[in-house]
């Protein structure tokens, strides 16, 4: 008897189990409607950090007179990015200006990039007016955008070049335009 009240008992908690995971599992609208919102919030989301085209710049050795760095820069405001992608060869300018004066330090074949930084951040301030720049990332060498590789471990993974951030752009401008015609 006991044998039959145990399974009774197992029968009628596996049952309600069920049940009470079925409530659970079930979509919630309202979530499903503000993932969806998130998610479309995201992928039109501009990037705060913006990399520049890799460039070639004057270093200080005895045998080689440039070398190729890659630039990362974090805009004070998330909707100035577009701004400063469309003076990009104005800060290229400054840049190289900067560089062409004091070139870039080698020790050991490699490049000294500490200070450089502080040095180039009121010429590319300067040139950009009023929109500006928060911080300036450096590292030697090209650096490709890609999602595979030794660029998926640098702090800047995830941000895009000019050429995504003007097609982020545009896709905004596109549902804008569509919500407007929904409206009429």
């Amino acid at each position: 008897m006991t044998c039959w009240f145990r399974y009774g008992l197992m029968a009628l908690a596996f049952g309600f189990g069920s049940i009470v995971a079925g409530l659970v599992s079930a979509p919630d609208v309202r979530a499903e409607a503000a993932k969806k919102e998130q998610s479309l919030r995201e992928k039109y989301a501009l990037p705060t950090h913006i990399q520049l085209l890799p460039m070639m710049v004057p270093i200080k050795h005895r045998y080689q007179s440039v070398s190729a760095i890659s630039m990362f820069l974090e805009a004070n405001i998330r909707e100035e990015v577009g701004a400063i992608c469309r003076k990009v060869p104005k800060v290229r300018d400054a840049i190289l200006g900067v560089l062409s004066r004091h070139p870039i330090p080698t020790r050991r074949n490699k490049m000294i990039l500490t200070g450089l930084n502080e040095k180039l951040f009121g010429p590319i301030n300067r040139a950009l007016g009023r929109t500006g720049i928060k911080s300036i990332h450096i590292e030697p060498g090209a650096i490709r955008l890609a999602t595979k590789g030794g660029i998926s471990r640098l702090p800047f993974a995830a941000i895009n070049g000019c050429k995504g951030i003007k097609e982020i752009e545009l896709e905004i401008v596109k549902a804008r335009q569509k919500e407007k015609a929904k409206e009429k």
